[in-house]
């Protein structure tokens, strides 16, 4: 069984689209070998939620949630419109004995591909919205502690204990950490360009906090907009094939009743 990888740097970088959809048809075997092995270590421990394949060293965008008893298998996602966001707390399995005082979106629309290779849209509310955006951002390369409020939950015990007085304390200095954050970032991105992406999301998210963003399709790395071109044109390519290939059926069904097929 793969290790579940808990340093941060090696999950600081963006994941490549799945390529299983190629003109020769569909190529399954590296898809299923990669969502194997991440529901097998989901499946071997009820505490873990979510988990994507750089969370376990593989290098795809592919990640996994669990639904109650169901693993929900996720390839090539895509959140195109986040609305209703909210400050909560919240876990990464990267990142043990820790939580995050984060901003995310409760009501998402997103596209994907299924475990079964077929392309779905679909709509994702509180719980589901949060931990979809969260591995979305991990495929992304964007770890939660580079956009939200890292607590040590034995040094400081569980955020979900604190009163609504202390969780409005926290708020305020999580909103100081991101504009500060952002500053610095800003005067660092000259010399590492690298960093532009995490500021990008830092200022992002000091706009939902402040109520200024456009929440529709905001935030898409080119890789991940590539892999939405790429699902949305074999989408089109495997529809035109499929029509086709029903018109042939048609067609010959047509031409063995007139008596005109396999005629000698």
């Amino acid at each position: 069984m793969k290790e579940i990888i808990k340093t941060i740097e090696t999950l600081a970088v963006a994941a490549k689209p799945l390529q299983f959809l190629t003109d020769a048809g569909v190529e399954k075997e590296e898809g299923n070998s990669i969502i194997a092995d991440i529901k097998e270590i989901m499946a071997a421990d009820e505490h873990i939620l979510a988990l994507s394949a750089p969370q376990i060293g593989i290098d795809a965008r592919i990640f996994c949630i669990k639904f109650k008893d169901v693993i929900k298998t996720f390839i090539n996602p895509i959140i195109t419109k986040k609305t209703d966001y909210k400050i909560r707390p919240e876990t990464c399995i990267s990142m043990p004995g820790k939580e995050i005082l984060i901003t995310r979106p409760e009501d998402i629309t997103v596209v994907y591909y299924t475990d079964e290779f077929k392309y779905e849209e679909n709509r994702l509310l509180e719980a589901a919205a949060r931990l979809f955006d969260q591995q979305c951002q991990l495929l992304d390369g964007i770890i939660p502690s580079e956009l939200g409020l890292v607590s040590d939950v034995e040094a400081d015990g569980s955020l979900a204990d604190c009163s609504e007085e202390e969780i409005k304390q926290l708020t305020d200095i999580y909103k100081q950490f991101i504009a500060t954050k952002s500053a610095a970032l800003q005067k660092q991105i000259k010399d590492n360009p690298d960093l532009e992406k995490e500021y990008n999301s830092l200022k992002f998210t000091e706009k939902v906090i402040n109520g200024e963003a456009n929440l529709i399709a905001d935030g898409i790395s080119p890789k991940a907009k590539a892999a939405a071109a790429l699902s949305i044109k074999k989408m089109e390519q495997a529809n035109k094939a499929a029509n086709r290939s029903q018109f042939i059926k048609v067609a010959n069904k047509s031409r063995k009743y007139k008596g005109g097929r396999n005629k000698k």
